[in-house]
């Protein structure tokens, strides 16, 4: 003899399958929501997906310690000097969110006075923190944050070779490849919780390199950036022998931060 009860969840009454039907997606999104947060019966609900490695609020400001080295034919140029990044405006956009409003300053020295060239702006999309960069929008983070994580930095832009140095499909993608790791800077700051985004590692013996990557640490945002963008000699007298034609590094160190 068949249980009773199981011939109750089978009668058909016109009524209750219907209700079945409904109840299934809620339970499968509330379950997919809990896998992608985290939950557990013994910690409280957490939504952190990595959103404060890139804080954003007025009046927040960083400076940094750049040194450039432009290559030309093998002969090289440094300059030296100090970038300042502040939040100075936010507006509300048509997704709902907002969109921050960065000013850029630079200062040969600490002696001398700060003088505005560019003004950036940032916002989170969906899952992705877009800034635009002089009139080019990256993705410089897409949530949540985890080692391994992958997106298409260049999906809002229109640069060409995807964005690249070289032509190089395969290279596009930015990953993260450290995270949660401790870091120690030469300007003396140290930061327990960070992640470092690998923007490119193109490196061919005879055409050139094009390595890219930042760090960001969580509750302060970028400390770390560093281009190695160059391309090598290809006449036949110079062809393999990695001479630099033409090229730029970029070392960008964070000195000092203020949040709001």
């Amino acid at each position: 003899m068949v249980p009773t009860k199981v011939k109750q969840v089978t009668i058909s009454t016109g009524v209750r399958p219907l209700r079945a039907v409904r109840r299934l997606p809620i339970f499968l999104s509330l379950t997919l929501f809990c896998l992608f947060i985290r939950c557990s019966d013994e910690d409280p609900v957490s939504t952190d997906i990595g959103l404060d490695f890139f804080p954003l609020h007025t009046g927040d400001s960083w400076v940094y310690e750049v040194t450039e080295t432009a290559i030309i034919q093998s002969a090289t140029e440094v300059t030296n000097y100090q970038l300042r990044a502040t939040v100075i405006d936010s507006v509300k956009n048509i997704n709902g969110g907002y969109t921050f409003t960065l000013k850029r300053e630079k200062r040969a020295s600490e002696i001398d006075s700060w003088e505005s060239f560019e003004t950036w702006t940032a916002e989170v999309s969906g899952n992705r923190l877009i800034q635009n960069e002089s009139n080019v929008s990256f993705v410089k983070l897409a949530f949540p944050l985890f080692e391994g994580g992958k997106w298409d930095g260049n999906e809002f832009n229109n640069l060409p070779n995807h964005g690249n140095l070289f032509n190089d499909n395969n290279s596009d993608v930015y990953h993260v490849f450290e995270f949660d790791q401790s870091v120690s800077l030469s300007t003396g700051l140290d930061f327990s919780e960070t992640a470092t985004v690998n923007q490119n590692s193109f490196v061919d013996a005879i055409v050139g390199k094009d390595e890219r990557k930042e760090i960001y640490a969580r509750n302060v945002g970028l400390v770390y950036k560093e281009i190695n963008q160059l391309e090598y000699c290809s006449t036949p007298d110079c062809l393999g022998q990695q001479k630099v034609d033409k090229g730029v590094r970029v070392i960008q160190i964070l000195k000092s931060y203020a949040s709001q």
